[in-house]
């Protein structure tokens, strides 16, 4: 059963990766979701999850988004300062749902889980013995654990078995 869409940029079509600056490409992304596209033609409906960088989410820009549209990604670049704390705490506070991409246990993003209705994790970056820890803790703080890179039937399994979600 399909959640939602991560909406992500390509300068072209045949892209298969970004390659342009995270500041342009946030705004970019909203840009064309509200003006060009439109979130119920891209979406159906569901949510679209929308990276973050640290310009975007100091400036407020999300703020444009209609809170029960999107969940508001900060990418695991944006460097978690008091400010950050401060407009996620402000955007949780709206009714935003935000979610930490590729989250990394022990890191200063952990300032950010209370804040946070989604957890990303890169499982392949996780240690075998840390995946379950990870997610009872995640899980525990009333987050839900998102498994990402699961490319394999045993990553699979073993992410569905930790609690993840995927």
């Amino acid at each position: 059963q399909v959640f939602g869409y991560e909406l992500l940029y390509r300068a072209a079509a045949a892209d298969v990766a970004c390659t342009e600056t995270a500041g342009s490409v946030s705004a970019r992304v909203i840009a064309d979701a509200l003006l060009g596209i439109g979130f119920e033609t891209l979406t159906d409906g569901r949510r679209a999850f929308i990276n973050l960088d640290m310009q975007t989410l100091l400036a407020d820009a999300s703020g444009l988004l209609d809170p029960e549209q999107v969940v508001l990604e900060i990418l695991e670049s944006v460097a978690i300062t008091p400010a950050v704390v401060e407009v996620c705490t402000s955007l949780r506070e709206r009714g935003y749902a935000i979610a930490l991409d590729d989250f990394v246990p022990g890191s200063a993003a952990e300032a950010l889980v209370p804040l946070a209705r989604f957890v990303k994790l890169d499982v392949l970056s996780l240690a075998p013995d840390e995946l379950v820890p990870t997610t009872t803790r995640l899980l525990s703080a009333g987050v839900s654990v998102v498994a990402e890179k699961v490319e394999t039937a045993e990553v699979f399994e073993r992410a569905r078995a930790a609690g993840c979600s995927l």
